[in-house]
């Protein structure tokens, strides 16, 4: 495989490293939104339906993206894929937050809006959609942290290989 110009692995860490902001950012923003208290059937729509916008315009993009660029990383560079365990933990985080961001909360996500678009001020007591939003929440709290532990991790590249000089 060709490898990439050094000026192309300036763009692709630009990229990447927007991506990932993209996503980290959008995913505390959720976090910092589903703490509100709305005081009605309303408001509790308005949230769920800026949460909804926050996760299609920044979360969705900034992972996909950033998956993309990832692999771009691992094909076209030596850091590969397993080369270092760093990089392993990465992609298993990463793809393990972005399997349970699109095919759990996301669903219950969307779930809440429909019963909020619905029932307003009833939303209220609904006891789905409070379920549905104490496990989008903490999920979320939960993806925040290991995204922020993804940028940790790629900062200070724990369990790197050592060489040993002699």
């Amino acid at each position: 495989m060709k490898k990439i110009s050094p000026k192309g692995m300036k763009i692709l860490k630009t990229v990447h490293l927007l991506s990932s902001m993209m996503w980290v950012v959008g995913v505390i923003s959720m976090g910092v939104a589903g703490v509100i208290s709305p005081e009605s059937g309303d408001e509790l729509h308005m949230m769920l339906s800026v949460n909804r916008h926050i996760d299609d315009i920044l979360v969705i993009p900034g992972a996909i993206i950033t998956l993309i660029t990832g692999l771009i990383y691992g094909v076209c560079t030596n850091w590969g894929f397993f080369k270092h365990t760093w990089i392993t933990v990465k992609w298993i985080a990463a793809m393990a937050v972005t399997i349970a961001g699109t095919f759990y909360f996301n669903v219950k996500m969307e779930r809440c809006v429909e019963i909020t678009a619905l029932s307003r001020d009833t939303a209220l007591t609904n006891p789905e959609l409070l379920g549905n939003m104490q496990i989008t929440l903490t999920g979320t709290c939960f993806q925040a942290a290991v995204l922020v532990a993804l940028v940790v991790i790629s900062v200070f590249k724990p369990w790197k290989k050592k060489v040993i000089c002699l």
